[in-house]
């Protein structure tokens, strides 16, 4: 199975801060979705984190014109390096993402790694309406 979409809940949403600088340009296709998941916003560090959990997770299911390159970048940002899954911040996993009608495409996400050391300081805020985008804006200072 090729997975070749990837499902962001953050700051690469299409209005939000990274979005600009990674995906601006380079997105073929972008549809709204949720997963499972517990979504928490990172105090300390200004972005959001995911974790397997029961909740739902709001975000944007994405394809791109040029798919490899874009990935690559992502995992940059996201601190992502494949064979030290234990040390990353997060991990790319694939995840079940339910778009309209309940159709679900498996795709990447970036899950947030709570056992990394880079993390233990970490002070994770619960969102509970599993929308960080939400969040943010309700909570700008």
């Amino acid at each position: 199975m090729k997975v070749e979409r990837v499902f962001v809940y953050g700051s690469l949403r299409s209005d939000m801060f990274n979005y600009k600088t990674y995906l601006d340009g380079k997105v073929k296709e972008n549809v709204k979705g949720t997963i499972s998941g517990d979504l928490f916003h990172i105090e300390n560090k200004g972005y959001p984190a995911v974790v397997p959990g029961e909740g739902e997770v709001v975000g944007e299911l994405m394809s791109f014109n040029d798919f490899e390159s874009v990935l690559k970048e992502l995992d940059e940002l996201e601190a992502y390096e494949k064979g030290k899954e234990s040390e990353n911040e997060y991990n790319r996993k694939v995840v079940n993402v339910k778009i309209a009608e309940g159709t679900v495409i498996k795709a990447y996400y970036y899950e947030y790694n709570e056992s990394a050391d880079y993390n233990k300081d970490d002070k994770l805020v619960p969102v509970k309406n599993g929308d960080w985008k939400q969040y943010m804006e309700k909570n700008k200072k």
